[in-house]
């Protein structure tokens, strides 16, 4: 049997909506896994199995998705008076696709000399745009690597 939305049991995903649609969002607002998964979830175990089945033959005959290209930045300006709290909660916003986890060592290191050290908040948010800056120049450069990589097969094997 399928597990129910937000039960992880054996599904990559967590339930099955996400296992097949990928959470994309339709018109009205409901996403389509969360559809999948509540239509699935009025299965019987042995439809569950069936619709399973067919998702992945449509997913092995469908070609494969073309990732996002990464976001620009959302530039948030920065006010003249501004404390270090305020400033990642901005820096966050302004670069809200990097993956915060990568970015968790270096700010916390700066938030730690402001706070512990009494470093000036100007100097620390002047780091921190840096460190925020080079994660994405670096995110995008990695996202065109992938990109060439993707666009020649052959790049694997040389």
């Amino acid at each position: 049997m399928i597990p129910p939305i937000g039960h992880a049991g054996g599904l990559a995903g967590g339930d099955l909506g996400s296992a097949l649609a990928g959470g994309r969002k339709k018109k009205s607002g409901k996403d389509t896994a969360t559809a999948i998964a509540e239509i699935a979830g009025r299965l019987s175990a042995e439809d569950q199995a069936s619709l399973l089945k067919f998702a992945q033959f449509l997913e092995q005959q469908s070609p494969p998705r073309e990732p996002e290209p990464l976001p620009e930045p959302e530039p948030i300006p920065r006010p003249e008076q501004e404390s270090v709290v305020k400033a990642m909660r901005r820096l966050s916003a302004t670069y809200h696709m990097l993956d915060r986890s990568k970015l968790l060592n270096e700010t916390s290191a700066l938030m730690a000399q402001h706070v512990m050290q009494g470093r000036p908040a100007v100097e620390v948010i002047d780091e921190l745009e840096v460190v925020f800056r080079t994660h994405y120049e670096k995110a995008v450069e990695d996202d065109r690597a992938r990109r060439e990589a993707d666009d020649d097969p052959g790049a694997d094997a040389r």
